[in-house]
């Protein structure tokens, strides 16, 4: 019963949209009705800038690390091979990424997983941040780096041979993470992706409005 109860509360934690909640208190506008039409990191720093981003980042990522903290506190981590912690941190993101009080229109997740990666094996979380950090001063797209950045994760706990939940777990953000970019891989490929840097056109979307394309 325990795990039911914290697998639930992961995923209103994780409806906590640190983008929306900041630019909708300071500013009183949804985030998601400007630029991308996106409640995450980098939409907020196209159109707020990174006094706003920084913040949201950060905040995203600790609701992530709060999780499996809790978990762990909770005793979770010995239970069933921790399987009741890791669908808590599936749970986290999925609420970030479709969270109910939003109309399922959230993130894509990067900053929470990390949270909850650096939290649960920081080792294999550090490795795929800096290949991830790699890319991006590569290549500049914030959404490739975040991509190669996750696909770490289930590379480097089967390298490492971490135990099955884990590698199972890792796969599962991994999936998240390209699911939800996964128009920004069809821009990649068609060498229209934005760049880190790219200022978007600060114009307000009509009421009605496709799915998200950006990060």
């Amino acid at each position: 019963m325990i795990g039911l109860v914290f697998t639930i509360a992961a995923y209103l934690i994780g409806n906590l949209n640190f983008a929306y909640i900041l630019v909708k208190f300071f500013k009183n506008e949804d985030v998601r009705n400007y630029g991308s039409g996106n409640a995450g990191t980098t939409n907020v720093l196209r159109v707020m800038g990174k006094n706003f981003a920084l913040p949201v980042f950060i905040l995203d990522a600790l609701k992530g690390c709060l999780v499996v903290v809790v978990g762990r506190l909770l005793g979770l981590d010995a239970v069933y091979d921790g399987i009741f912690l890791a669908l808590g941190g599936i749970a986290v993101v999925a609420g970030h990424n479709w969270p109910a009080f939003l109309q399922f229109r959230g993130g894509k997740g990067t900053a929470t997983s990390l949270g909850v990666f650096l939290t649960l094996d920081w080792e294999v979380a550090i490795i795929a941040i800096m290949i991830g950090l790699i890319v991006l001063a590569i290549w500049k797209m914030v959404s490739l780096a975040s991509m190669v950045g996750m696909t770490m994760l289930p590379v480097f706990t089967l390298l490492t041979g971490r135990n099955t939940t884990e590698i199972v777990f890792a796969f599962v953000l991994c999936f998240f993470s390209v699911f939800q970019h996964r128009k920004n891989i069809g821009r990649i490929i068609q060498g229209r992706e934005s760049k880190l840097g790219q200022k978007v056109n600060i114009k307000k979307k009509p009421e009605k409005t496709e799915k998200p394309d950006e990060d």
